[in-house]
């Protein structure tokens, strides 16, 4: 048997990172963040403590590639939406791209929601968290910026919290939520919104 190629160890590695990040996700989501311990999370994903550290330094190291995975699957949602060439029509493609990542990486974001809420997670996250706020509150509002709307900052923060919340709700009840439809609806109200701008 032939030895492992970097790109197989680098692959192995992710592999192992993911698993761990899967299994802390649940716990912290179960038990909360102060009350699971990098010992349970080794123990859940199968591994040693003293391995685990290979990986992760600490458990904040843990919560902070969490909380990057899950800043990842909104960049990608403006990657798709920025397909789009007239900013209004942008608008659209972003809520429908925000839901289909949602949809995609579902058992992820069903868990972060329950994980990010908590406050030994907010104080852990520290700067991090509003920066990233305010990054993304800035990308929308250069949309309505684009569109020629009179209140861009406002309407960033609108449509900012009409997608979390979409997206929450969808996230913790997805087999009764009905996302389509919402979806489209929120897009038809922007759709008004514009034609009277």
């Amino acid at each position: 048997m032939s030895p492992r190629t970097a790109e197989q160890n680098h692959e192995l590695r992710e592999e192992s990172r993911r698993k761990i990040m899967k299994h802390a996700m649940a716990l912290f989501a179960t038990h909360g963040y102060d009350q699971t311990s990098v010992r349970m999370i080794a123990q859940s994903a199968g591994i040693s403590q003293g391995l685990m550290y290979n990986y992760f330094e600490s458990k904040e190291h843990l919560l902070l590639a969490l909380f990057q995975r899950s800043v990842q699957d909104v960049n990608e949602s403006f990657v798709r939406a920025e397909e789009a060439d007239d900013p209004r029509e942008l608008i659209a493609q972003l809520v429908r791209a925000a839901m289909a990542v949602v949809r995609e990486h579902l058992d992820f974001w069903r868990a972060w929601y329950s994980v990010r809420m908590q406050p030994s997670v907010i104080a852990k996250l520290g700067a991090d968290l509003p920066v990233w706020t305010d990054t993304t509150r800035q990308q929308l509002e250069s949309y309505f910026r684009s569109a020629g709307v009179s209140q861009p900052a406002i309407e960033a923060t609108v449509l900012f919290a009409v997608i979390d919340g979409v997206a929450q709700h969808y996230a913790l009840e997805a087999e009764h939520y009905p996302l389509e439809e919402v979806v489209e609806a929120v897009i038809e109200k922007y759709q008004h919104f514009f034609a009277t701008q």
